[in-house]
């Protein structure tokens, strides 16, 4: 026979049997005793033992079950401990994920969300819709991506970018199709803020294409340069030679025109030549005239009026003279994108007390209260897909912020648009008498 130790029910069995024996001996002690006191005397000590025995057999059986139930708590609690730290540490990396979380069950409700995803959205997510959260829309989004996941079973959805309404944070986005044990379906969407990612993007972009326009300024120039050379020096026999007054007034025609096809040549080099891309004093005055130089090429300005100020005393401004040029050439380029028809374009610059103030203003379309609330925002653009990233304005002010300035953007629709931007002046200049 194979040996094994007592357990905690072999003890209760053997105290209750011992006490149950106890018990029934004690009732048949008349029957076996009849009477006689010796017979008592004999059963009366094995009784209190065989009863002591199921006492103490059943207090151990109770001591060592108490023992086993203090063991199963502590047990408990140690696992109960391991899964609230397990359960904090999943928090906290889910809280310090550099990304917006949001779990959306099968009604579009976010029942699950990061510490990100308040931030990012500028409030609770908990409880709300999607696509109210999302896209301020009371009923799903066309085309919604957790539905197409369902449908199709797919994996994840790719990329898509999009801007919140509320923090206008540019947010790109991954759907992500989870199902539990339970069967219960949800949709995980991954939020990466990419809004600096853009803007650096944009203002890259922009160096890039004034690098390109110094290369193709300096081509032409050079390609050009000797053609224009032997033109002028032909002009200059011309001129010598006894000519009719009708022809003497062609030649000095052409000498005109080739002068002025220099000059241009001339302010499209400089024009690139001269950016800088360290901070430096810059008068504001020569940079919005260099890109209305630019901008006078362009077909739509042939029907723009343009009415400009100068107040001779402003002080310069002390920034990177690109970023300047990035942000007048985008206002000059908003407003002619604002009068197709033509119009009246009003450059105003001026200095304020410690401060310069520039002032450019269209009599266009203008923008509506919609439009106009959303301007600063990335992204959002009124324009037609392919002629407007929506990032112009909200880079405008991101650069005129940087050097302590401020903008701000007036425009009715249907009357025009008028930009005031601040900037802090380099020095306070006295008034000329």
């Amino acid at each position: 026979m194979t040996s094994r130790s007592f357990t905690i029910r072999d003890l209760l069995l053997l105290g209750l049997g011992s006490s149950l024996a106890t018990f029934l001996l004690g009732l048949s002690i008349p029957l076996l005793g009849g009477g006689h006191p010796s017979a008592s005397s004999l059963l009366v000590p094995t009784l209190l033992a065989s009863f002591g025995a199921g006492c103490l057999a059943i207090l151990i059986a109770w001591l060592l079950l108490g023992r086993r139930f203090s063991d199963l708590g502590a047990a408990a609690r140690r696992k109960t401990e391991t899964l609230e730290k397990a359960r904090a540490l999943l928090q906290t990396i889910v809280d310090n994920t550099p990304a917006s979380l949001l779990l959306v069950d099968e009604d579009h409700r976010v029942v699950e969300a990061n510490r990100l995803a308040e931030q990012v959205h500028g409030t609770p997510p908990l409880g709300k819709s999607c696509h109210e959260l999302l896209c301020q829309s009371p009923d799903p989004c066309p085309g919604c991506p957790a539905e197409v996941l369902e449908n199709s079973k797919a994996h994840c959805q790719g990329r898509e970018e999009y801007t919140d309404p509320i923090t206008g944070e540019v947010l790109s986005s991954e759907v992500i199709p989870i199902v539990f044990k339970d069967g219960k379906r949800y949709t995980l969407i991954v939020e990466r803020i990419v809004t600096e990612q853009r803007k650096i993007e944009a203002r890259m972009v922009h160096q890039e294409k004034m690098a390109a326009f110094g290369l193709l300024a300096a081509g032409i120039a050079h390609d050009m340069g000797n053609p224009l050379s032997s033109v002028e020096m032909n002009v200059g026999l011309l001129e010598l030679a006894e000519l009719p007054e009708e022809e003497r007034t062609t030649v000095r025609e052409v000498k005109n025109e080739v002068g002025r096809l220099r000059r241009i040549l001339r302010e499209l080099v400089d024009f690139a030549r001269r950016r800088r891309d360290e901070s430096s004093e810059v008068s504001i005055q020569s940079v919005v005239e260099d890109a209305l130089r630019l901008c006078r090429h362009d077909p739509r300005m042939k029907s723009v009026g343009v009415e400009s100020r100068f107040d001779p005393d402003t002080p310069p401004v002390q920034m990177i003279e690109d970023h300047l040029v990035q942000v007048i050439l985008n206002l000059l380029l908003n407003a002619l994108d604002a009068m197709p028809e033509g119009g009246a374009l009003e450059i105003e610059l001026k200095q304020v007390e410690d401060r310069v103030e520039l002032l450019i203003g269209d009599n266009g379309v203008g923008m509506d209260q919609e439009a106009h609330a959303r301007c600063f925002e990335p992204l959002f653009t009124t324009k037609e897909p392919g002629k407007g990233t929506g990032l112009g304005l909200s880079i405008c002010r991101d650069i005129v912020e940087s050097v302590g300035g401020s903008i701000d953007v007036l425009s009715i629709l249907g009357k025009g648009t008028r930009v005031h931007i601040w900037f802090p002046a380099t020095r306070v200049l006295e008034k000329s008498q």
